[in-house]
């Protein structure tokens, strides 16, 4: 049986470096994925001004500590990644997109305006699609603030992690399943992030899958305090059509 799970999560400006580094239980980049990888790392460098150079590499996973990363359970997440049974990658306005293991550095970046568009014309997209094709788990979810187009001022981690797994979609990857936890409605970054955060966390302890919880945020919405969490399901007439 091929990989379970691969999530991509959100960045966030609080961090803490500071954790060890750690060797991951696979190679990174993995086969088929050198080209992108290739790419980012030329990406990378038009970013390495908002890269604080003297604070220590953290694994990414580490690095954040904001109210999504603290509503989430590292170590859980660890056993799996070990396990075999999840991919996870964090979606960052600094470094483009970073595999939780992979060393990263402070920086002072979010992903809206030029920095925002900076990516877009990296590829960014394209990268996340390579990452979901060559990996081609099971099922594939993000969970995002924001709105999935370009429009509007606001981050465009969503965007990024709908486009590109979109573009996976149209090149030949067939998950059973593919989506995006969303905030449907709520005020409060912290709250909208930290109900995020709790999602991600009963999806990583739901067991081999979390089906139950995706239908509940389809049908009803996840209630999280104010926050409501739904899922947008790419893999939807609708959505196969628009992507």
């Amino acid at each position: 049986m091929g990989l379970e799970v691969v999530c991509f999560i959100p960045c966030c400006s609080s961090k803490s470096a500071g954790v060890g580094l750690e060797r991951p239980p696979y190679a990174w980049p993995d086969r088929g994925l050198e080209r992108a990888r290739a790419r980012l790392v030329v990406a990378r460098r038009g970013m390495e001004h908002c890269i604080e150079g003297s604070s220590r590499p953290t694994p990414a996973m580490h690095l954040y500590s904001g109210s999504f990363y603290s509503a989430l359970d590292a170590g859980l997440a660890r056993q799996l990644i070990y396990s075999g049974k999840l991919r996870l990658f964090i979606i960052s306005a600094g470094y483009g997109v970073l595999d939780a293991f992979e060393p990263a550095r402070n920086y002072d970046a979010e992903m809206k305006g030029r920095v925002a568009r900076y990516w877009r014309e990296a590829g960014l997209a394209d990268i996340i699609g390579d990452i979901c094709l060559v990996l081609s788990p099971q099922r594939v979810y993000g969970f995002f603030a924001g709105e999935p187009g370009w429009s509007g001022s606001g981050a465009k981690y969503r965007y990024f992690f709908t486009e590109g797994v979109k573009k996976a979609l149209s090149s030949g990857f067939k998950p059973a399943q593919a989506g995006c936890f969303y905030r449907e409605s709520g005020r409060g970054v912290t709250a909208i992030l930290g109900a995020l955060g709790r999602a991600f966390y009963r999806c990583l302890s739901s067991g081999p899958n979390c089906d139950m919880i995706v239908e509940a945020a389809k049908t009803s919405g996840l209630r999280d305090g104010g926050i409501i969490i739904r899922y947008q399901d790419f893999l939807a007439a609708g959505e196969q059509h628009r992507a």
